[in-house]
């Protein structure tokens, strides 16, 4: 039997071998894997420490700002109510502005005064130009009511203006009553009715905007002129309250005028009232008398009015007075003036002028009306009487002169002109 033991002995020890050798590769797999498991379990635990030491971190920082946000509150406080402040203080300079352009009588201070608050960058000053032009609807034109940096020239180009569409930027704005723009290097106009004439040499663009009441007349313009196309424009709203503020000075401006028109027109012939007169040649004679400058009156009337009245009526009698009121002013200088002294009667004042050159503007008026053709027949003439400013004389006496040089032109045979010389 040892004989058949002998193999199981053999295959017991193999198997024996085998599961040893089987254990020990287990044991050293075993033993990698635990110390793979450690290197990875020691590098997730370093990566989660310095996790924690960021958190750490954040949380200090987070600590620092919840103890430094009351800081922060009372700064963002502070800053609101200086913000508060600095906004009431541009409302109260704002309204300030505004009371002080309501008070101001004269236009061209008012819109001086407007002019703040549009508040242009200071830098802009040489680059920039700005102006203001009133509408007269009488005479269809755009008149420069005020400026700032417009050179001499320019602004002598830009006195007065006929409202014709396409040759000024303005003169469109006017007709159109809405924003025009043109810019010189394609003269292009953003309206779109027509393009316009050149720019003023060195104007880059040209913004015009209509000054307008609440109803929509068209009462101007408020330009703006830029010399380069860098400068910044003041912002949409400022502009819009300029024109507010513009409109009602205008507005005011021509009402009030309109009110001195009246109180100073004589309504049949549109020429100065007597009232007005009176006290213009009270004016020029003060200024005589101080700088010793020459001056000189005429006084005419219309030869035999009361026929026309009795002849061909009133109406008739009216329209030869506003028809020689026309003619006499028409063939006077701008720095002249003429009233209506009374009735038929008329009154000139020469304010630098002598005797001599009176006597010679008188025959230019007497001849004037002698040539006006009327619907009826009958010819119109004056006789006038002219005398100059002497020393001691008051607008009483200088007017008294006149009227007994124009007696004389009457005596004389009509239609004739004297004059009533008298000594120094």
């Amino acid at each position: 039997m040892d004989y058949l033991d002998q193999p199981f002995n053999v295959l017991i020890g193999l198997l024996g071998v085998v599961l040893l050798a089987g254990m020990a590769v287990f044991i050293a797999k075993l033993k990698s894997d635990i110390k793979k498991l450690e290197q990875a379990s020691s590098s997730r635990l370093k990566r989660l420490g310095n996790r924690v030491t960021q958190l750490s971190d954040k949380c200090g920082e987070l600590s620092d700002c919840f103890e430094r946000m009351p800081k922060r509150a009372a700064l963002i406080d502070h800053a609101n109510s200086a913000v508060r402040a600095i906004s009431k203080e541009l409302a109260d300079h704002e309204t300030r502005i505004i009371k002080s352009i309501l008070n101001e009588g004269d236009l061209l201070k008012g819109l001086a005064k407007a002019f703040e608050l549009l508040q242009p960058d200071p830098g802009s000053a040489l680059w920039t130009a700005y102006c203001v032009s009133v509408l007269d609807q009488h005479r269809n034109i755009l008149k420069l009511a005020w400026h700032q940096g417009l050179n001499e020239q320019l602004a002598q180009d830009l006195n007065e203006i006929k409202l014709v569409h396409g040759t000024v930027p303005h003169a469109t704005a006017a007709m159109l009553a809405e924003d025009v723009q043109v810019q010189a290097q394609a003269n292009h106009t953003s309206t779109k009715k027509g393009q316009l004439s050149g720019l003023p040499a060195g104007v880059q663009t040209w913004h015009s905007f209509p000054v307008k009441k609440i109803d929509g007349d068209v009462l101007g313009t408020f330009d703006i002129l830029r010399f380069h196309e860098a400068v910044p424009l003041p912002d949409d709203d400022q502009i819009a309250n300029y024109l507010f503020v513009v409109s009602i000075i205008v507005e005011r401006h021509s009402y009030l005028s309109g009110l001195l028109s009246q109180a100073r027109t004589d309504r049949l012939t549109g020429i100065n009232n007597r009232g007005y007169a009176e006290e213009c040649l009270t004016k020029e004679i003060e200024r005589s008398q101080r700088y010793n400058n020459p001056l000189s009156v005429i006084l005419f009337d219309i030869d035999h009015f009361k026929t026309f009245n009795d002849t061909y009526g009133h109406d008739v009698g009216d329209l030869v007075l506003q028809e020689v009121a026309r003619v006499a002013a028409s063939a006077l200088r701008a720095t002249d003036v003429i009233g209506r002294w009374g009735g038929e009667e008329f009154l000139i004042i020469l304010s630098e002028t002598d005797l001599e050159s009176a006597l010679v503007v008188a025959e230019n008026v007497r001849k004037a009306v002698a040539a006006v053709q009327f619907e009826f027949s009958h010819s119109v003439t004056i006789s006038a009487g002219a005398s100059g400013f002497v020393g001691k004389d008051t607008a009483h006496s200088l007017v008294k002169s006149a009227d007994e040089a124009l007696y004389q032109a009457k005596a004389a045979g009509r239609n004739c002109t004297l004059a009533q010389r008298r000594p120094a």
